[in-house]
């Protein structure tokens, strides 16, 4: 009887070791085969302010009212650090302040200024045009959430040849008591050529 108990025991030892290593190969597998995690892109934040609310206007191909020429000046960090100018069209003009608007177009610069090296050299620029975007604001008027995909069209000196496009993430405040609108987030950059230079 132990003899049978023994033997029942020592099997089962047997399999369950045999199971406990076929999922350890497999785990070990499963490793050398799983793909490595997504490259995290670099992040430039953008901290800026408004310096000019705009003009409001007729968008002759989208034929509604526009505001023309939302303005703003600021500073970036990260990947991409330097000053940054932005404008931006948005429509319907209603939407500024209230509701949500699309932006239907405008430009922006980014001079490249990296601190870390000696002194402030300077590297070159990356310019281009805003391709899309939406701004909602909340019901008091007082802050908006603002998404944009910035085309990047070109650039200078180091920066020369270069395309592709920039994705924006932000929110901007307006301060009722010092009358100021200040704009921050973070922008991606996705460039995806590089011309040769002729």
């Amino acid at each position: 009887m132990k003899t049978s108990k023994h033997i029942l025991l020592t099997l089962v030892f047997v399999l369950l070791s045999g199971l406990g290593a076929g999922v350890m190969a497999q785990n070990r597998v499963s490793e050398a085969f799983r793909l490595p995690p997504e490259p995290i892109p670099p992040v430039t934040k953008v901290s800026a302010i408004e310096v000019a609310d705009g003009v409001v206007g007729y968008h002759g191909e989208t034929r509604e009212e526009t505001v023309f020429g939302y303005s703003f000046l600021g500073r970036t960090t990260g990947d991409f650090p330097g000053s940054f100018s932005l404008s931006m069209n948005c429509a319907p003009a209603i939407a500024m302040g209230e509701g949500k608007g699309e932006m239907t177009g405008g430009s922006w610069t980014l001079p490249v200024y990296p601190t870390a090296l000696r002194g402030s050299a300077y590297l070159g620029a990356l310019y281009g045009t805003v391709a899309k975007g939406t701004i909602t604001w909340d019901g008091k008027g007082t802050s908006a959430t603002i998404y944009l995909v910035l085309n990047v069209d070109g650039g200078t000196q180091t920066y020369e040849g270069v395309s592709g496009y920039a994705t924006f993430a932000g929110t901007l405040l307006v301060d009722e008591k010092t009358d100021t609108t200040t704009l921050t987030g973070d922008m991606v950059f996705n460039i995806m050529t590089i011309q040769p230079i002729q």
